[in-house]
């Protein structure tokens, strides 16, 4: 009985100590599949962060194209405007706008300026007479 106890033992051993043997290797098979199978994944992680910032990039640089674009027809109207006061100003209606600007001035309280009638008409001259 006891060379079966012993054999017994002995096998237990032999085979438990291979499980753990075992078990150790695959543990470390198992930690450089995975830091592997990590490093793949931050790679690919990596090019979908630069594709979103790429498109983001092109997001701005159509917004600021835009804004641009905005900017030119502002200076557009800006410039046709401009255009047509300057071809329909006179001094007849730069004479008005005067008048208009001196009304409002006089009914100010804090009003302390006094005009003197100087011109052919008995309004301030708007402009150099020769």
């Amino acid at each position: 009985m006891e060379d079966y106890t012993t054999k017994a033992i002995t096998a237990f051993i032999i085979v438990t100590s291979i499980i753990i043997i075992g078990s150790a290797v695959g543990i470390g098979f198992s930690y450089k599949w995975y830091n592997r199978y990590q490093i793949r994944q931050d790679a690919e992680n990596e090019v979908q962060v630069n594709e979103i910032k790429i498109k983001q990039q092109e997001q701005l640089i159509q917004v600021e194209k835009q804004k641009a674009e905005i900017r030119i027809v502002e200076a557009g109207g800006i410039a046709k405007s401009q255009e047509i006061i300057a071809t329909s100003l006179t001094n007849n209606y730069l004479q008005y706008l005067a008048i208009q600007a001196q009304e409002k001035m006089a009914e100010s309280p804090n009003h302390t300026q006094i005009y003197i009638p100087t011109g052919s008409n008995g309004i301030p001259l708007i402009k150099t007479v020769d």
